[in-house]
């Protein structure tokens, strides 16, 4: 059940602590629980809508960089709000603490007077079981139908389902072929319930839960059937029907697979040529919260255009994707694409100042990030392929990337690493670098950082040293630590290899840049 932050903060226990709002707006905000942790990891631990409650006691020490990174982790993880108690740990929310959240319109809310955490967590979890008795058991409904009308998208429908039925969700197509799973830390059993999802011209796919059979998840199941039937359907707002364009991609998005000939005729509707032997690239786009997608659409049908013609893009879920065609293999090359990325820079930083393209600034600050998937030759592929781009472009955020210009090729290990799980990335953690962390973690040194940055440079001491802000020698001593730790030599390429999996591994697990760690 979701409710409004500003009836959470109108709770007794939130009133007593003296809540002060410093960033964002909290009247749009809706809140699914409130936590309370000091853990400065706790963004891989979240579940998206919470409020978290913390002292700061384990933001203590942590230079400006760690601190914009722990923002970066929350919101990243879909955090309501961050509630600092003030007078404990700081006197005054750190500034970096600040932009990060303003950057990622992430409330911020400072506690001015010390409430036990407990308190405020039975006083929202009694406003829920009010809400809940209240709603007659029609709740889990609710909030399935709401992430619909908001346009959130299929894998946060899936999310919200797994939330309600507190197990793994996954939605398959007609011939059992996975489509798209939820993408919270929860339980995942053998058993499962099973409810297939209806359209118009009968079943499309297939809601599993992935958890043994109960009174309550059968319910959620029907229920989440319908929800997903009406997200697959959906036709934008009340009044307005999606252009062709946005029609087709929302096909090509949906569950259901669309022949090759289908799509070639709906391209040609839309003015493209006859196939020619070159092959289509789907490419998919992230912006920041608060951007209006519908407005990011044109723009960048207008920076692919400089590059390639003809493209199609369109909204699927709370990203902007686009299908390109023009380039021959291998594909889009690195310059075409950053240049396409360069002008699409420029577009959205004049619409969001009023201004025109060519009034724009040369040098705009980067406002997303951009990922082409692998070039595919059959139509048929359309959808699958921008699929992929979707999923590269979410294992590009988890890995620490805001903005820039990634291809398929540079996500390779992360996505290999994805198709194993949590499970897996966790044990090639600790396995390569859970000594570093372990020692980081206790002693509050810059182990795991240093390693990363060497290698990111390509074992250049003197290039590490200068990004690290050390002296050579106390980057040799530092080298010498990590080695005795591990009982590995960093310059050995084979064992390079597996320190960096290692690293990757620990990054997608906790979605902590190693290059910010521990230290303070």
């Amino acid at each position: 059940m979701l409710i409004p932050l500003t009836e959470v903060l109108a709770l007794p226990s939130f009133r007593a602590a003296g809540v002060r709002v410093l960033v964002g707006d909290p009247d749009p905000v809706l809140v699914r629980w409130v936590h309370s942790s000091e853990v400065y990891e706790m963004g891989a631990l979240l579940a998206g809508g919470e409020v978290l409650l913390t002292t700061g006691l384990g933001l203590h020490g942590r230079t400006p960089e760690h601190l914009a990174a722990y923002v970066e982790q929350l919101a990243d993880a879909g955090l309501a709000a961050l509630a600092l108690e003030l007078g404990r740990t700081f006197f005054e929310v750190p500034p970096a603490i600040l932009e990060a959240a303003g950057r990622r319109h992430l409330v911020v809310l400072g506690l001015t007077q010390v409430v036990p955490f407990e308190r405020m967590v039975e006083d929202f979890h009694e406003l829920v079981v009010r809400r809940r008795t209240h709603a007659g058991g029609g709740a889990a409904w609710e909030d399935l139908a709401q992430v619909v009308v908001d346009g959130r998208g299929l894998r946060a429908l899936l999310d919200e389902v797994s939330r309600a039925a507190g197990c793994e969700v996954e939605l398959r197509d007609r011939d059992d072929q996975l489509v798209e799973r939820s993408t919270i830390a929860s339980v995942a059993e053998e058993a499962r319930v099973a409810e297939p999802v209806r359209g118009p011209a009968g079943v499309v796919g297939t809601v599993h839960l992935l958890g043994a059979p109960t009174r309550q998840r059968r319910r959620v199941a029907g229920q989440a059937a319908v929800a997903v039937a009406l997200e697959l359907g959906r036709a934008g707002s009340l009044g307005h029907r999606p252009s062709p364009s946005q029609s087709l991609v929302s096909d090509l998005c949906a569950a259901t697979p669309m022949p090759g000939t289908e799509v070639t005729d709906r391209l040609a509707d839309l003015g493209w040529p006859p196939p020619d032997g070159r092959g289509w690239q789907a490419v998919a786009v992230a912006v920041e919260p608060g951007t209006a997608l519908a407005d990011v659409v044109p723009a960048v049908e207008h920076a692919l255009r400089g590059v390639a013609t003809p493209v199609l893009a369109g909204v699927a879920g709370s990203r902007v994707v686009a299908v390109v065609r023009g380039w021959s293999r291998p594909g889009l090359t690195r310059a075409a694409l950053t240049d396409a990325y360069a002008v699409l820079g420029r577009r959205l930083a004049a619409d969001a100042s009023g201004a025109s393209p060519a009034g724009a600034s040369s040098d705009p600050a980067a406002p997303a990030l951009v990922v082409a998937g692998p070039l595919v030759g059959d139509p048929a592929e359309l959808g699958p392929a921008l699929g992929t781009a979707r999923e590269l472009l979410e294992l590009a955020r988890r890995t620490g990337r805001r903005d820039g210009v990634l291809l398929a090729r540079d996500l390779a290990a992360p996505h290999l690493l994805s198709a194993v799980g949590p499970a897996v990335w966790a044990g090639v953690a600790e396995e390569q670098v859970g000594a570093l962390i372990a020692h980081d973690s206790r002693h509050r040194t810059e182990l795991l950082r240093t390693l990363d940055t060497y290698l990111a440079l390509g074992t250049s001491k003197a290039a590490a040293a200068t990004a690290l802000g050390i002296r050579r020698q106390s980057l040799y001593d530092r080298l010498e630590r990590i080695e005795r730790l591990l009982g590995v030599d960093v310059d050995d390429a084979d064992q390079q290899l597996g320190l960096r999996l290692g690293l990757l591994a620990w990054r997608l697990r906790t979605g902590i840049d190693p290059r910010v760690g521990f230290g303070g």
